[in-house]
């Protein structure tokens, strides 16, 4: 299993040897195309494995799902590297095992029209724990993506307006009304193989 644990603006950010550290990308762009109020607003996001940190906002465990990852061999700046993670909600329209169904399929989907897409790996919450866990109830999965560059996230995030449309189309497993995303950068690394254990 994974953890995820959002370290609230004011708490300082642990050193958790082998963790993965997701901080706000530094260009503003970026930070800004998906910015919307959301149940929490982190300084930081700590991905480890299944280990309580013992400070922090909510904690997720999470079992992890691979769309696809980056070659180990792909190179990329990974102060440019872009990582979108998002948390999502499921509609009233499906039950947990039919969201995570169409998660599923999601994949693919994303994979036909998002051809600049770097890497892609799906979460499933199989629990919240930690202090503050009220706000964060009701998130069922948390999705990363990743774009190689800056560039690729803000100028070629779809491959065109008829992918974009298509893509939105297959969107009603999920209640974009409560969902949100940070858009950060990984430290150490941002590139492949850069989720917790795997690196």
């Amino acid at each position: 299993m994974t953890r995820l644990t959002v370290i609230e603006r004011g708490t300082a950010v642990p050193d958790v040897p082998a963790a993965v550290i997701d901080l706000r990308h530094p260009n503003e762009a970026a930070r800004q195309r998906f910015a919307r109020p959301g149940a929490f607003d982190p300084a930081a996001l700590v991905w480890t494995d299944d280990e309580p940190l013992g400070v922090g906002g909510p904690s997720f465990v999470l079992r992890e799902h691979v769309g696809w990852l980056a070659p180990e061999a792909d190179r990329a700046d990974p102060t440019d590297v872009v990582k979108q993670v998002s948390f999502l909600h499921k509609s009233a329209t499906v039950d947990l095992d039919g969201f995570r169904t169409h998660y599923r399929h999601h994949v693919e989907v994303a994979r036909r029209h998002m051809h600049t897409l770097w890497q892609y790996v799906q979460y499933d919450v199989e629990a919240i724990e930690g202090p503050a866990v009220g706000p964060a109830n009701g998130i069922v999965a948390v999705s990363v993506l990743w774009f190689a560059s800056t560039d690729d996230f803000l100028h070629r995030y779809f491959a065109s307006a008829e992918d974009q449309r298509a893509f939105t189309a297959e969107e009603g497993f999920l209640d974009l009304t409560k969902a949100f995303s940070f858009i950060v950068t990984s430290h150490p690394s941002a590139g492949p193989a850069s989720r917790p254990g795997q690196g």
